[in-house]
């Protein structure tokens, strides 16, 4: 496992193996955020009632979410940033 920096092209391989999202703890003013792929259910992850939600949750833990077909459709390759763990 490495890390390598995200773009639309290791977007796109992630979401060929399955991924749907990216999670990272670092601050939202990190210049430089670590992102983790994960499976999730999309239709689980859009309801708010959601176990998975409930679990992601955790108070006093920053946790951020990035949305791997919304950030194909709306995030300028250019504008990405951070690093994502591959195996």
């Amino acid at each position: 496992m490495y890390f390598v920096k995200l773009n639309h092209p290791i977007l796109i391989k992630l979401k060929m193996q399955g991924y749907t999202i990216l999670r990272s703890n670092n601050s939202l003013i990190d210049e430089n955020p670590t992102w983790i792929p994960e499976k999730v259910n999309m239709e689980e992850f859009f309801n708010l009632d959601s176990n998975w939600v409930a679990k992601a949750s955790i108070p006093l833990q920053e946790n951020h979410l990035l949305v791997i077909d919304d950030a194909l459709n709306n995030i300028r390759n250019t504008d990405l940033f951070g690093e994502v763990l591959i195996d």
